[in-house]
């Protein structure tokens, strides 16, 4: 973990690379020993089948030989889920054997996964469902509607679309008594959301949260 002392401390400001275009998050990387289910689940989740995988010749039998700290030449994979160059958006697999569970204290909390829109969500959801895989919570954030999920390794992942058809109207609840009086939203039934969206009624109503 790096440190900062308190002289580098006092260099760093708010404006320090302020001017510059913010970069976008490109890569969510992971490392796992469970490496064959966990990539079998982001493809059913995603949608997506890895643009690039590597495995070294001799990976079979290296494999069998647990790993200290990360070796560079093992197998991976990278899905791509978005791509507009110079950005993309990609979830990575590491493949890195004999790795133990580990109390989870600081590190990743969870990746989120933001969709197109409410239809594509429920369609996604929906699938995933009758597919056995179930959320293990899913929430009305106000903003949003999110599901949330656990990867094989038990990463949480977070499936989610706007409730709003355009940005001034996302942006604009954000200033509601209602998103200040409850920024967290309430819990859901992801299957009487999806019925009720599938049924035609207004997405605003759905998605309302009661004062």
């Amino acid at each position: 973990m790096t440190q900062l002392t308190p002289d580098l401390t006092s260099n760093l400001t708010p404006d320090l690379t302020g001017d510059l275009q913010a970069p976008r998050i490109s890569e969510i990387v992971l490392r796992s020993s469970n490496y064959d289910a966990m990539k079998l689940w982001y493809q059913a989740v995603l949608g997506v089948q890895p643009f690039y995988e590597y495995v070294p010749v001799d990976w079979a039998e290296r494999a069998k030989q647990p790993q200290g700290r990360f070796d560079t030449d093992i197998r991976l994979c990278f899905m791509r889920v978005q791509n507009q160059f110079p950005y993309s958006q990609v979830i990575a697999l590491f493949d890195v054997p004999g790795l133990q569970p580990e109390q989870k204290a600081s590190g990743l909390h969870h990746m989120q996964l933001r969709h197109d829109s409410f239809a594509t969500l429920m369609q996604r959801y929906g699938r995933l469902r009758d597919a056995g895989v179930a959320p293990y919570k899913s929430f009305n954030h106000g903003p949003a509607t999110a599901f949330y999920y656990e990867d094989p390794d038990g990463n949480l992942v977070e499936l989610s679309a706007a409730n709003f058809e355009t940005e001034a109207a996302f942006l604009g609840f954000f200033q509601t008594p209602a998103f200040k009086k409850n920024p967290a939203g309430i819990p859901i039934d992801g299957d009487d959301f999806r019925r009720r969206f599938q049924a035609g009624e207004n997405l605003s109503d759905i998605t309302r949260i009661p004062d």
